[in-house]
């Protein structure tokens, strides 16, 4: 599980993946279109947010040193999916999608609902079909709510004072013991990245996704 190195003032290198457009967007639910990820790097602690962490053997980090997971796409106007036996499931960046966890027929699935900000008639055939489609066990966060005005603002103060334009982005992480993680990461240009912080995340069962999808 690599939610321990998502800790804040850890820095990575990692060019994230942009969202995929190549889909039809009428709402169906397929599996991750793009199975290649880039590689995230260890890249060292941050001069600004990374005053408090321990020494960063303790928690296994060397320069360089790779952060494996498995990369979910956000794809536009479908729900994405995959396995969750490919290992910890990150996808992002997030801005209001669903993430759910559920099986079907005895396999694990990590799906990001693909909603596009602005596109009112698309959204509503991809909540309409991953609200009807989830079983009674499935459960899921929405990532982008658990970081709030009086986060983000001081965080974003004390790392601008040495990269003036860092800006944050949210990601969501499903682990494999199906436990559910928001990553505040900020971008400070090209590959260069510093990790905000990352809350473990109460999930909303099926009935209550339901009820924000189908309402």
């Amino acid at each position: 599980m690599i939610e321990r190195y998502f800790c804040k003032g850890i820095r990575v290198k990692w060019n994230c993946p942009k969202a995929y457009v190549g889909g039809a967007m009428d709402g169906s639910i397929i599996n991750d279109p793009v199975q290649v990820r880039a590689p995230m790097l260890y890249d060292g602690i941050d001069p600004a947010l990374g005053l408090t962490l321990p020494h960063v053997s303790t928690m296994g980090l060397n320069i360089g040193m790779p952060i494996n997971f498995a990369w979910l796409n956000y794809v536009h106007g479908h729900t994405s999916r995959r396995l969750l036996s490919a290992g910890d499931v990150l996808t992002g960046p997030m801005s209001g999608c669903l993430i759910a966890e559920w099986t079907d027929r005895g396999m694990r699935w990590v799906g990001h609902v693909g909603t596009v900000v602005g596109s009112d008639a698309i959204n509503k055939k991809v909540k309409q079909q991953i609200g009807i489609a989830l079983p009674t066990q499935a459960r899921g966060f929405y990532p982008d709510k658990e970081w709030g005005g009086a986060d983000i603002p001081p965080l974003q103060s004390q790392i601008q004072s040495f990269d003036k334009f860092a800006r944050f982005e949210i990601f969501a992480l499903v682990t494999t013991t199906c436990d559910f993680y928001s990553i505040l990461m900020f971008h400070l240009g090209g590959d260069k990245w510093c990790v905000g912080g990352c809350k473990k995340v109460a999930a909303k069962n099926a009935l209550e996704l339901r009820g924000t999808l189908l309402a």
